[in-house]
């Protein structure tokens, strides 16, 4: 027999202040970017973002808009702010890989390598990587600029926008000899990778961050049957920020029930008539979970990506009726939640 629990949920828009304050990484050398990262209640925010051109009504920031372009930058700078703090925390698993690195030549890559040298090239293009998420604009055009066929001062000109994360530049810039393409290697490794190594191990030494993990769905379709809406857990593997909802390490059976293997669903209770007028205005709703995240090591050190994990440190769910989580519109207990499984 399935055990029906059950979900208490406010629907009067509940009050809360509207907060633009990010957490600034301030950067140890004006060779790299500092960093703006997105916070709710002064602490990290992780998984879904403000996407900042959408309202708190759902309208969006018109192009044509007075602060159109102010809007723009501070989306391009948190877009850059989060890719760059990925390759700093990653630095901290990646000693044995620089130590085999050759820090004087470019490694060849050959169908057949030994394992010093294919951590050695591996290691060469995760520098690169650091090297276009952190360096400055003035440092992006030395190392990333070939003058003799690009206008590099157009190019990298100081107008409050960021490299985008997914712009890798090759060294020496477009058209760049072997010689350039060694030197701009060589400078950067020696001057200002040891910087980057410094400052990314200074950074939450001990692999835990608290903060908040945010995650959207659908309304969907009212069940009268059920008197409320189903929320569907599989709706929330977004792949953003740092962390994604099948990494919570549920410490209880209640919380077990979000991570089930076969995918769960999670009422939001709620009456006809007052779901009839919230559904007019709010098919997106956000789901906001107070947690601590841990950063476990690296895949392996080829595959560049983080393994991480989280836990909750509260039972409650807040749901925010927009992405800037300004519109609180209620609570959920993960101890009394009605929750099914597919």
């Amino acid at each position: 027999m399935k055990k029906i629990l059950y979900v208490l949920l406010t629907l009067a828009v509940l009050p809360s202040l509207k907060s633009q304050e990010e957490k600034v990484f301030t950067s140890p050398s004006p060779n790299f970017i500092s960093l703006s990262l997105q916070t709710h209640n002064n602490k990290l925010r992780f998984g879904i973002q403000d996407e900042y051109f959408v309202k708190a009504d759902g309208t969006y920031v018109s192009s044509k808009a007075e602060n159109y372009f102010e809007v723009d930058k501070k989306s391009s700078h948190n877009r850059a702010s989060r890719h760059a703090l990925l390759e700093l925390l990653k630095i901290r698993f990646k000693a044995d890989m620089f130590s085999a690195m050759d820090r004087n030549l470019f490694t060849e890559r050959t169908q057949s390598m030994f394992e010093k040298d294919l951590k050695s090239y591996t290691a060469q293009q995760h520098v690169l990587a650091l090297a276009n998420a952190l360096s400055s604009k003035s440092e992006l055009k030395r190392f990333f600029c070939n003058e003799k066929e690009e206008d590099c001062a157009s190019i990298f000109k100081e107008d409050g926008y960021y490299n985008e994360p997914r712009n890798i530049r090759s060294w020496g810039g477009r058209g760049a000899s072997e010689f350039q393409q060694l030197r701009a290697y060589t400078a950067f490794v020696n001057e200002l990778l040891p910087k980057l190594e410094k400052w990314g191990n200074s950074l939450y030494p001990n692999n835990t961050i608290d903060g908040y993990y945010v995650a959207k769905t659908q309304l969907g379709t009212y069940s009268f049957k059920d008197g409320g809406y189903w929320l569907h857990t599989h709706q929330m593997h977004q792949n953003d920020f740092l962390l994604r909802w099948w990494e919570l390490q549920p410490s209880n059976s209640a919380e077990r029930k979000l991570v089930h293997p076969n995918g769960s669903s999670i009422l939001l209770k709620m009456s006809p008539e007052k779901a009839e007028a919230f559904s007019e205005n709010h098919q997106t709703i956000f789901l906001v979970l107070d947690i601590t995240a841990f950063i476990n090591g690296l895949e392996n050190y080829r595959a560049d990506q983080l393994k991480t994990t989280f836990t909750l440190n509260s039972p409650t769910i807040m749901i925010y009726s927009d992405d800037s989580l300004t519109q609180k519109v209620g609570e959920i207990d993960i101890n009394t939640m009605v929750s099914k499984t597919r």
